[in-house]
């Protein structure tokens, strides 16, 4: 009978949740159709709070309060989005036409080549994607090797060198951006404020000097916290204090 029931639960149960979530999402696309984007809101958010998250739906809520006009929730639900699909057109589309709805207009830095690079490779793919990537190559590294020493002429054994020199620096430069990406991703943490204004403090108390302000919507780093404060940088380089209340992490 245990048997029974563990069946029925590991493998029945899930199959009625995703049923759920399908049907979830059917209704909170005909609501969506129809204008009802408030109803679709709540649809949406009961497959999130299922754990059954992925791209396609938190673009599509960041859609519903972007026809809602709510700024700082539409562009939270794109960047959402863009972290698990980061390259997608038409999140990328949708979530600038969101941010023109920012009465911050905050200039980004300019980059070099070689910190564009940098940055577009860890964020290219996942640390299992790219730990994948070298279990892959290393394996590739062994068949060329093993190859290598059993070929019976000098072009195949120069074929195979090359493939056992490429297949190691190829292991070696996805182990190293497996690392990278995972430490990309804890240094890099973005909120998005959601009061509709907001004082940026010299220091970490209300009593200090208010160095400027930002809006609903605004895309800050933090860089450190303190009790109830962030430390907060912008993409045009300035650097302040806000507390941890009026905005929310991506």
């Amino acid at each position: 009978m245990k048997k029974i029931l563990i069946y029925i639960v590991f493998t029945v149960l899930p199959f009625f949740a995703a049923a759920q979530n399908n049907l979830l999402f059917s209704q909170a696309n005909e609501a969506y159709n129809k204008g009802d984007y408030k109803a679709a809101v709540e649809l949406y958010k009961k497959i999130e709070e299922t754990g059954n998250v992925s791209a396609n739906l938190y673009y599509n809520i960041g859609n519903c309060y972007y026809k809602l006009q709510q700024v700082a929730p539409s562009i939270f639900n794109y960047e959402k989005a863009l972290t698990l699909q980061p390259n997608d057109s038409d999140i990328l589309n949708n979530y600038q036409f969101a941010q023109n709805m920012r009465i911050d207009k905050i200039e980004v830095l300019p980059e070099g080549f070689l910190s564009r690079t940098y940055n577009y490779l860890t964020t290219l793919f996942s640390m299992d994607t790219w730990a994948w990537m070298a279990v892959i190559f290393i394996f590739l590294f062994v068949i060329c090797f093993i190859f290598f020493y059993r070929a019976a002429d000098s072009l195949q054994r120069k074929l195979f060198f090359g493939g056992w020199t490429l297949s190691a620096f190829l292991a070696l430069f996805s182990f190293i951006f497996a690392f990278q990406t995972e430490s990309y991703k804890n240094n890099n943490t973005y909120g998005i404020v959601f009061s509709n204004e907001v004082n940026i403090q010299s220091e970490p108390n209300l009593r200090s000097e208010t160095l400027f302000k930002l809006h609903e919507g605004a895309k800050v780093q933090i860089i450190d916290n303190i009790e109830e404060w962030n430390k907060i940088k912008l993409s045009d380089g300035k650097i302040g204090w806000m507390r941890i209340k009026e905005l929310k992490k991506i």
